[in-house]
């Protein structure tokens, strides 16, 4: 089916998500900034910053039902409105736990916004668009975060124009979603969790999973506030940001295919024992020289493929019949992860000042690479499906939209 064809219908869908992320983007990397210049103590600032994941994590939960009770458009201008006006408050209220309770709306509300809009991207697939869809959404995430990164160095993060820039783009993003002329999806998106059974079934796969929540989560939550500890400005603080992303985004694909190649328990412990030499480098390097740029694509490369991978190998393992229970556990998994990771790194900084950032993603990897290379020598290699193409921000909707041998219509 030609691409073009494939996209146009989904365009104003795709022009609001892009006004999301690059309000996101910008949004996450400021708050760092900015809490590091009001002297928030850096354990506090990974409070809240990780506040957001938990309310990620929350909304993965609950939101997916008010799709069914309110409808997909309803819930895609409320949560929108909502995050515009959290986005608005943080310049009103500079304080710690105002921030933290402000990130946990926001958190809820992106949970659902995303599968909002993946839902609503897996009603419109088919086994012949799904591909072209799929590669649409990704490319529009990942270029929106970068994008949002990049506008960091627009005006000073101590005024509120960044704040207010913020707010307009994500109230811009229910104007196109508002206008759409597709069918509200019909499909229910599911929530059915089975942890239990996945960490039996797929150990492996869950603690590679809650690893890329936790390195990933910590990218984006405290990078931020490692470049301006070690006097990046803000316009070098977006570019460090945006290198991770850009760096995940260039290997996204051929690390998936070559885990269609060589053993997905292989490529989960080269991508651990590479990430762990990279963030090893990042402490010792000039942080104030080109080679942090490099560092950070290079981590970011590793890394944020990782739950790709990590979730094709929890369906190498899974049985048929329970794959859509599985990817509703990897997610709740991740977002277990994402609520660790700034916490960690955040207590590692408060200690060792901003080397501790890297120490940290480095030691994210260590018991991984240790674990994978102990169910490599102990267990026979699975049977492999292949690849699924994910963004590392997803929820359970993207994992049936990426495998056309499951529909949405889960027990």
């Amino acid at each position: 089916m030609n691409e073009r064809n494939v996209v146009v219908p989904v365009l104003p869908l795709f022009a609001g998500l892009a006004l999301l992320m690059v309000g996101n983007g910008l949004l996450g990397s400021l708050l760092g900034v900015r809490s590091d210049l009001e002297g928030f103590p850096t354990l506090v600032i990974g409070i809240v910053m990780a506040m957001y994941y938990v309310g990620f994590l929350l909304g993965s939960q609950v939101i997916p039902r008010w799709l069914i009770t309110v409808g997909h458009i309803r819930v895609f201008a409320g949560l929108a409105a909502l995050a515009a006006a959290t986005a608005l408050s943080y310049s009103l209220f500079v304080d710690p736990v105002a921030w933290g309770v402000l990130r946990f709306v926001v958190g809820l509300c992106m949970s659902g916004l995303y599968v909002t809009v993946e839902s609503w991207l897996n009603d419109r697939a088919s086994n012949e668009n799904r591909g072209g869809l799929l590669s649409v959404y990704m490319l529009v995430v990942t270029l929106g975060l970068g994008v949002g990164q990049l506008m960091l160095g627009l005006a000073d993060p101590l005024d509120t124009t960044l704040f207010i820039l913020v707010g307009i783009l994500i109230s811009l993003a229910v104007v196109p979603v508002a206008m759409i002329r597709i069918p509200t999806p019909s499909k229910a998106v599911p929530v059915k969790l089975s942890l239990r059974d996945l960490a039996h079934r797929a150990p492996l796969g869950v603690a590679a999973i809650a690893v890329a929540g936790a390195a990933g989560s910590s990218v984006i939550a405290l990078g931020a506030v490692y470049g301006t500890q070690v006097g990046m400005d803000p316009a070098r603080v977006g570019v460090f940001m945006a290198a991770f992303m850009v760096g995940g985004a260039v290997t996204q694909y051929p690390l998936g295919r070559l885990s269609d190649w060589v053993p997905r328990r292989r490529v989960i412990l080269g991508i651990a024992i590479v990430a762990t030499g990279v963030a090893l480098l990042g402490t010792i390097i000039d942080s104030s020289g080109p080679l942090v740029i490099i560092v950070a694509a290079a981590y970011g490369s590793l890394v944020f493929p990782l739950y790709s991978v990590a979730v094709s190998h929890v369906n190498d393992v899974m049985p048929e019949n329970q794959l859509v229970a599985a990817a509703a556990g990897a997610v709740f998994v991740f977002g277990i992860g994402s609520v660790i990771g700034p916490l960690s790194i955040s207590v590692l900084m408060g200690v060792l000042g901003p080397v501790g950032f890297f120490w940290g993603l480095a030691v994210y990897c260590v018991p991984l690479a240790i674990y994978a290379f102990v169910r490599i020598l102990s267990k026979a290699r699975p049977k492999q499906r292949r690849f699924l193409n994910l963004p590392p921000r997803s929820s359970t909707a993207a994992v049936l939209l990426a495998d056309p041998s499951e529909d949405s219509e889960s027990s």
